[in-house]
């Protein structure tokens, strides 16, 4: 067992304090997990002597993890104000030599970490291991529900094989405000780095004020950095690598700033709102100063660096560098554009930036119709204004049988409204008059689908690999993408 004494005890919180803005850490009643009967080996079960070690602290106290410790645990859950000191250092569970380690066992059934309706929390200079090969099912990190002004700082998540930081607010009454996470570490995930899973509270406001700075979110399977609901939230100078899917995607965000960062290796985009062309709701929202490079590697050219998908408005694109610098035969092109605006996209401003026509697949810039922009001074974007096309649109009564087929709808993007409450189908244009890129919105304006499918025949082109596509909700819909030969549904 480890020994500390009260000197070094109080030098280390000294030592840490300065980190802390929010709230206080007293540091005249520190206590360990070690003296509420945890050893910390790394192979003695600490379950139970860590959790009286939170449930004596949670009421605003402080709990001190010794360095050199790695305390084996199946679940954790703090339901209270409480804050949490380690002395960082390495934090590889196997050479924990210098930093304090939290490790989940195997086949655990909760998340390592929760703190629920936990507000003015802090965790510092801890590591948290989720021991990802050996779990049967997802198992978050760290999970916070309804915590307002909580700060991780130099916290280190790994191998969980949920995501690494997950928020979450359980109801409207409380939200999630103020969350700061300086200089930690997320990566080696099964799903995403940080995820923002908020539930917009009634509409009458979202989670916010939060800030993520520095810091890597790299090698996970899903996501780098996902922001699901948050307003005024800011990434600044954070290095966002190698993740499964996009580098950061934020859906239902307003006055998010993403300033700064490293983005770079991802499968997916490098940057994102929406995902990909989905409807994504953003407003306000900057995307500034960013190396963001040498993504879209899952290499089919589906992707690129930035993306700005349906239902943004006013984004600003200032700045930034997307291209695939620096290319070789172990890394070749992929990225499909520079900056992608997709349909719907509207009134963004793409001001500075380089994106070298040669070091992506299809080119420097695309706005799509249905887009608007202005650009100035950039490499690769043409400084022009591109208006808003008008929407075609046909509408179609359902019958129970054959409802119609779609006319040649050109370049512009085209509504079908299906009207009525007796389902049937519907015959998508003749591949031989249509153009790529062109995108048909179908949508189920009478409620039928729910009394009979609408089935939605590509009429020789395959439609998602298969003949036909359905809507089988009432009022459902569906967006369909020409790429020359098939249909894609997006």
């Amino acid at each position: 067992m480890i020994k500390l004494t009260f000197a070094s005890i109080v030098g280390t919180a000294i030592l840490l304090s300065g980190i802390f803005s929010q709230g206080s850490v007293p540091t005249s009643s520190l206590r360990t997990p070690l003296d509420y009967g945890a050893v910390g080996d790394g192979v003695t079960n600490d379950t139970v002597a860590l959790q009286k070690a939170i449930d004596a602290t949670q009421n605003g106290g402080s709990l001190y993890f010794p360095g050199g410790c790695k305390f084996l645990v199946r679940g954790l859950k703090a339901t209270g104000e409480i804050h949490w000191l380690g002395p960082g250092g390495s934090w590889l569970s196997d050479r924990a030599v210098d930093g304090a380690v939290i490790i989940q066992g195997d086949n655990a059934d909760d998340d390592l970490l929760t703190l629920d309706h936990a507000p003015d929390s802090s965790i510092s200079g801890i590591g948290f291991d989720g021991n990802k090969a050996h779990q049967s099912k997802p198992c978050n990190g760290i999970r916070m529900i309804n915590c307002e002004f909580t700060r991780l700082d130099n916290v280190y998540v790994t191998s969980c094989s949920g995501s690494g930081i997950l928020f979450e607010n359980s109801n409207t009454a409380q939200t999630s405000d103020e969350i700061d996470l300086v200089d930690c570490y997320s990566v080696l995930n099964g799903q995403d780095g940080i995820r923002f899973g908020f539930v917009m509270p009634n509409g009458l406001w979202s989670p916010g004020d939060c800030e993520i700075i520095g810091g890597h979110y790299d090698y996970n399977g899903g996501n780098g950095i996902n922001l699901h609901v948050s307003s005024y939230t800011a990434i600044n100078g954070a290095n966002v690598l190698s993740n499964g899917l996009a580098g950061i995607e934020a859906t239902y965000c307003t006055g998010l700033n993403i300033t700064s960062n490293m983005v770079r290796n991802n499968m997916h985009q490098g940057i994102v709102l929406g995902t990909g062309p989905e409807f994504s709701n953003c407003t306000n929202c900057g995307i500034i100063g960013n190396q963001v490079h040498l993504n879209s590697r899952e290499g089919k050219g589906k992707y690129s660096e930035i993306e700005v998908g349906f239902g943004s408005t006013n984004t600003r694109i200032i700045g930034n560098y997307c291209g695939d610098v620096h290319t070789s035969p172990d890394y070749p092109t992929s990225a499909k554009y520079g900056i992608w605006l997709h349909d719907g996209a509207k009134h963004t401003i793409v001001v500075g930036n380089s994106c070298p026509p040669d070091e992506t697949i299809s080119g420097g810039f695309l706005a799509e119709s249905g887009s608007t922009y202005s650009a100035v001074a950039n490499t690769g974007v043409p400084d022009s204004y591109q208006p808003i096309a008008a929407m075609k649109a046909e509408h179609f009564a359902t019958n129970g049988g054959k409802i119609g087929q779609i006319t040649h709808a050109g370049r512009d993007m085209m509504w079908v409204g299906v009207t009525g409450t007796a389902g049937g189908s519907i015959m998508l244009p003749a591949p031989s008059t249509m153009t790529s890129g062109q995108t048909i919105v179908i949508k189920d304006e009478g409620g039928g689908a729910a009394k009979k499918n609408i089935v939605i025949n590509g009429n020789s082109a395959k439609v998602d690999g298969g003949t036909a596509t359905k809507i089988v909700t009432a009022y459902g819909s569906t967006r369909l993408r020409f790429d020359g030969t098939a249909w894609w549904s997006w």
